[in-house]
């Protein structure tokens, strides 16, 4: 029982340490930079875990497109990811953010879908009528030319 007391009093002021404060970084990328840096992340994450075969083909990488997007490298996001990591309250409030983003984004998206949906269904929907009203045409066109033709001529008697 002693040696439970002794490791309890020893994690007690092991966790009761001065947690050292860390250093902001010199090139530390403003929040709200960082919202639409860690938005496109997401996105741009989702897109490779989709189709990255679509990726490969078309050469496009998606971190050298986003490094050039917001004008930062590897190690700027690295360090100011780990900077805010170490600061909760602010990294909350940031993922937050994210979160309203691409909850908005996936509404557009939709919304675009939808139009998009929309628009394929009226083609289809005038394509389906133009053929019928060629067919319809086609055949009363052959009907009346039947009528006219002498009676050899018509399909329905039989030549021996």
């Amino acid at each position: 029982m002693r040696s439970i007391w002794v490791l309890f009093i020893a994690v007690f002021f092991i966790s009761c340490q001065d947690v050292e404060e860390i250093k902001k970084p010199a090139n530390l990328i403003p929040e709200d930079k960082m919202v639409d840096v860690l938005t496109d992340l997401s996105i741009l994450n989702s897109a490779k875990n989709y189709n990255r075969s679509l990726l490969e083909e078309t050469g496009i990488q998606p971190d050298k497109y986003l490094f050039e997007k917001y004008q930062i490298d590897s190690l700027q996001l690295a360090e100011s990811t780990g900077y805010y990591a170490k600061k909760y309250d602010i990294l909350d409030d940031i993922y937050a953010k994210v979160k309203v983003n691409l909850e908005t984004k996936k509404e557009e998206y939709e919304t675009l879908r939808d139009e998009e949906r929309k628009k394929d269904d009226s083609i289809r929907a005038l394509k389906t009528t133009k053929d019928t009203l060629v067919k319809d045409d086609f055949s009363a066109d052959s009907t009346i030319i039947e009528r006219r033709l002498p009676q050899p001529m018509r399909r329905d008697i039989q030549i021996e």
